[in-house]
């Protein structure tokens, strides 16, 4: 239940705030868990798009708690151009966005959709202070 909750808040956040008009630069939107809502919309810049590829390459491993969304904190939405292939343990997707869980009580998780729109939830050890600082988090 907690899963298909998850999961239907995410969507409805991607959905919702995801449409791009043709030629338009992609956006960054940083979601506040706390009020429900998109609180900044900015234009993806190359720190923020290599800042993403750096926690990539630094995953440990999926996420294996229950319920990977805190009820505070932020989801950071970063459009992936080009798209970023990962491999791990067994596991081989090309993310073409990411969305970083932040929480003020835990580590970030990264939460990555393929070009099929399935979603996998991930740890990694890539110190986030400058996309934090980029976005003013």
């Amino acid at each position: 239940m907690i899963k298909k909750v998850c999961i239907a808040l995410i969507l409805c956040f991607i959905g919702i705030h995801s449409h791009v008009a043709m030629g338009e630069q992609p956006k960054v939107e940083v979601f506040q868990l706390d009020t429900g809502k998109v609180i900044r919309v900015a234009d993806k810049t190359e720190v923020v798009q290599k800042e993403v590829e750096k926690s990539i390459a630094s995953i440990t491993g999926i996420y294996k708690k229950v319920n990977p969304l805190p009820k505070t904190g932020y989801l950071v939405k970063v459009p992936l151009d080009p798209a970023v292939q990962v491999q791990q343990k067994g596991l081989d997707v090309l993310a073409s966005e990411a969305v970083v869980v932040l929480s003020p009580n835990e580590q970030p998780v990264l939460m990555l959709y393929d070009n099929e729109n399935k979603i996998y939830f991930f740890e990694f050890t890539y110190d986030i202070s400058t996309l934090r600082k980029e976005l003013e988090l």
